[in-house]
């Protein structure tokens, strides 16, 4: 009724009887799909659509195959240039000498980490909290870990500060726990204090830890 009484609605089902038609030459349907579909198009005037629209296909494929082949763009004819034997041969020798520089820096530069884990402590140094004491070789840095007081858990960002110095950065978080690495060579000997934040409050306490 809606289709004899409404014109709207009568070229709404027109295009989706069209959509339907195109999914079906191109193969883009579902199987239980395409056997309903199949019914559908079963009426004398939708197989004649359906061929005129397969025919529309075929040309338009046709059509396609005989452009003319397309001039490479920059970026083709730079890759063009670059797949040349000689040019790959002396890139490929610039990348091995490039990886070799790399390995030797790399190795020459390379830290060992002495890790070490933290607990907070409700004193400060002044009355004799007793920190974790590291002998650290040369060329060597720290990876704490710090646990988190288990009222302090469960914030969405936390934050470690060494006391008269800057802040540290955060490598890795858990549920309990946060680890961060200091660098060698960057504390002398001495002893050091860590505080923690969690969303930007700080947590009571600071973490205790001494380099010799």
């Amino acid at each position: 009724m809606r289709l004899l009484t409404d014109p709207a609605f009568g070229e709404e089902f027109d295009t989706v009887v069209d959509e339907i038609t195109d999914e079906y030459l191109q193969n883009d349907l579902p199987d239980e799909d395409r056997e309903r579909v199949q019914y559908f198009l079963s009426s004398a005037e939708r197989q004649s659509k359906l061929e005129f629209a397969g025919e529309l296909l075929r040309r338009a494929e046709a059509e396609r195959g005989k452009k003319e082949e397309v001039k490479p763009g920059v970026l083709e004819q730079i890759a063009a240039f670059f797949r040349q034997p000689s040019v790959a041969l002396t890139m490929a020798g610039l990348l091995v000498v490039a990886g070799l520089i790399y390995f030797v820096v790399s190795r020459g530069d390379s830290t060992n980490y002495l890790a070490m884990n933290l607990t907070i402590s409700a004193a400060d140094r002044a009355e004799g909290a007793e920190p974790v004491r590291a002998k650290l070789p040369a060329n060597t840095g720290l990876r704490i870990t710090l646990a988190i007081p288990e009222n302090a858990r469960g914030g969405k960002d936390y934050e470690a500060k060494l006391v008269g110095g800057n802040d540290l950065k955060i490598e890795q978080r858990t549920e309990q726990t946060v680890t961060l690495t200091i660098p060698a060579g960057s504390l002398p000997v001495g002893t050091y204090a860590i505080q923690l934040f969690k969303d930007k409050q700080r947590i009571p306490g600071s973490y205790f830890f001494a380099v010799e």
